[in-house]
């Protein structure tokens, strides 16, 4: 019997969520408690769930999420027009912006960033989902059609877990190295 969807996907119990007010401190300690339950065989989470006030999943924060909210938010725009108007050319606008990277960099405080940035200002949305009864078949055209890491699994239209393209990569893998004798057993 072929897999299906369900029988790949990481249940949203063993899975970090908070709700979207949380902060980044929290999903990162969420995402810690859900890897320490990890059975040794399954591939790291590399991303925390985001529930809604309704208890929907909205979105998603990953890995370039967490990096992007260490990082202290720039006055881009405003500094921007402010050079421009002042007859300050794109070369030295990139080089006051480089100097001051280099200057706050070593100012940055991880952990009050992280008690400070809250998940909605983070997290990236999650519009691509598959239902948890779709064929192995159907989750690789729907990797390859989203470029995506994941996929929210549903049943009906309540999201129960997430499949994602490492345990769909090792699923597969699994069945093409499988011994000749095995297969035809």
């Amino acid at each position: 019997m072929s897999k299906r969807v369900m029988d790949l996907m990481v249940p949203l119990a063993d899975y970090a969520v908070v709700p979207a007010d949380a902060t980044v401190y929290q999903a990162m300690e969420a995402l810690q408690h859900a890897l320490s339950r990890l059975p040794p065989d399954r591939q790291p989470h590399r991303a925390v769930l985001v529930r809604s006030a309704r208890g929907e999943i909205i979105g998603k924060v990953h890995y370039f999420a967490f990096l992007r909210a260490m990082l202290p938010k720039r006055r881009s725009d405003h500094d921007h027009d402010l050079l421009e108007r002042a007859g300050v050319g794109d070369d030295m606008r990139d080089s006051y912006r480089d100097m001051l990277d280099m200057l706050l960099g070593d100012l940055v405080d991880f952990e009050e960033r992280a008690r400070s940035t809250v998940v909605r200002d983070i997290y990236t949305p999650a519009t691509i989902s598959i239902q948890e009864t779709a064929t192995v078949y159907d989750a690789i055209l729907s990797f390859l059609n989203h470029q995506t890491l994941s996929l929210i699994v549903r049943r009906g239209d309540e999201a129960v877990g997430i499949l994602r393209l490492s345990d769909l990569f090792e699923e597969i893998s699994r069945q093409v190295l499988q011994p000749a004798t095995v297969k035809g057993a």
